[in-house]
């Protein structure tokens, strides 16, 4: 799942579940609070009408000798209904409905007990029904008032239990301290008490609905408004990743310096400039060993040259020949291809050195190398392999071809105007050439060829010997 995905998804469950606390909440302290409001005005209007009721009729079995007191509460409820003024309270549609001949109605005590002539008839005579001049109104649709409450009487026992008392029964102590009194005639003839049974009506139903619906409503608009929302932050999110996300990989592929665009102030911002100053400090460190590396394999390179070569003529050294002519000889029996060693020594050097100092005698040997590998191949090597000694290893070269470029180089060697370098210098070179494999060995050749060497002393110098 892509990091997008997961902020999108993070943000919708986020906003519904904030959405759902606080609608739960906001639901469940709205339907407490209206229940409590109901119930409160539920028992006030259930207290009254209660009283009413007794002060009608004088007594709880006068009063349901002539009339229950579920119809007188449907009556009750129905001028309710009608937006009249409950029992015992004056209305300003009093005197219309008495109308203008009946004259106005005496005004009712301010407080207390509602009066049966405030809205409700006097009691009839006993056995007589009431004269309301109208029919009861009808029961309810489910045949229960809105509410059900514990009706006791003066000695508490119980007159309506609102389906937790039986009738007859005591009520108990607990249910006796919350229990309002109700007095006829300064006389306590009943308790009402709190308890009871709220039965919510179609317009109470309809309220509730329209806020269970309004609830869903805004589950619905913070989900589509989090998605939304998720889109476009994760979308930004997304584009600043993805800059350091192919940074990262061009970095990875050898590119070190990259630079990404560092947007607003946020985490990601952060994350953006310290990449910058990472990407900067990697290549140029990178550049510095890179540098530093090169000039360490340039050293290196240096000193494996230092140890092969002869410091005085930059020749190889006799140790670089031995491991080289080897190598040589071995590719030249494994491919059948001729080989050439060839010694030289040059003639009465001693006597160089003792006649014209040492000095003299070290640039005899330098100008003598410089011939030497100035004319030698690229597959030629060439090395001073001991004082004025010098060997040479021609690699596919026959014998007359090796034979007649040592006569060219002792020629040369002759021929140098060794009088620039003191006016009575000379010097002459002898060389012993070896060509046949048969020897066995590259040691074995260079000893036949100093052989051949110790010929061309023994026959006047200055000479090439060859077998």
């Amino acid at each position: 799942m892509s990091l997008r995905t997961k902020f999108m998804l993070a943000l919708l469950l986020t906003g519904l579940a904030a959405v759902a606390m606080v609608g739960g909440l906001a639901y469940v302290g709205m339907t407490k609070k209206v229940d409590l409001i109901r119930r409160e005005q539920a028992a006030e209007h259930f207290y009254t009408a209660v009283s009413g009721y007794l002060r009608t009729y004088g007594s709880w079995q006068a009063a349901t000798a002539v009339e229950p007191f579920d119809n007188y509460m449907r009556r009750y409820q129905d001028l309710r209904g009608d937006r009249r003024p409950p029992p015992g309270e004056a209305g300003p549609d009093t005197d219309n409905e008495r109308g203008p001949e009946r004259g106005p109605r005496p005004e009712p005590e301010a407080d207390g007990p509602p009066d049966a002539n405030a809205r409700l008839p006097q009691a009839p005579p006993p056995g007589q029904a009431p004269p309301l001049g109208r029919r009861p109104p009808p029961p309810r649709a489910n045949g229960e008032p809105p509410f059900h409450f514990i009706l006791a009487d003066q000695d508490f026992r119980v007159l309506l239990g609102a389906g937790v008392y039986r009738h007859g029964e005591v009520l108990p102590e607990a249910a006796r301290k919350d229990a309002r009194r109700v007095e006829v005639n300064g006389r306590v003839v009943a308790y009402v008490s709190p308890e009871g049974v709220i039965t919510p009506s179609k317009q109470e139903l309809q309220y509730l609905q329209a806020m269970r619906e309004a609830l869903l409503a805004g589950v619905t608009g913070a989900a589509a408004l989090a998605l939304v929302l998720g889109v476009l932050l994760s979308r930004g999110m997304s584009r600043k990743l993805s800059h350091l996300t192919t940074a990262v990989r061009a970095m990875h592929g050898g590119s070190l310096l990259q630079r990404v665009p560092v947007e607003g102030r946020d985490e990601v911002a952060t994350l953006a400039s310290a990449f910058n100053d990472m990407s900067e400090k990697l290549a140029r460190t990178h550049e510095e060993l890179h540098a530093s590396h090169q000039t360490i394999l340039a050293q290196a390179e240096q000193m494996r040259e230092l140890s092969v070569r002869d410091a005085l003529t930059k020749l190889h050294n006799r140790r670089h020949f031995d491991e080289r002519a080897t190598t040589l000889f071995s590719h030249a029996v494994r491919h059948r291809q001729p080989f050439t060693m060839v010694i030289g020594d040059i003639d009465f050097f001693k006597k160089i050195n003792d006649q014209f100092s040492h000095a003299t005698g070290d640039a005899v040997l330098r100008h003598v190398g410089e011939i030497l590998r100035s004319h030698m191949r690229l597959s030629d090597l060439v090395a001073r392999y001991g004082g004025e000694e010098f060997v040479i290893a021609l690699p596919e070269t026959e014998l007359p071809q090796a034979a007649a470029l040592c006569d060219k180089l002792r020629h040369m060697i002759e021929s140098f105007p060794w009088h620039e370098v003191h006016p009575e210098l000379k010097v002459t070179m002898s060389m012993g050439v070896y060509a046949d494999l048969a020897a066995g060995t590259a040691e074995a050749m260079l000893q036949k060829a100093d052989a051949l060497l110790y010929r061309a002393k023994q026959t006047g110098r200055n000479r090439v010997c060859f077998g």
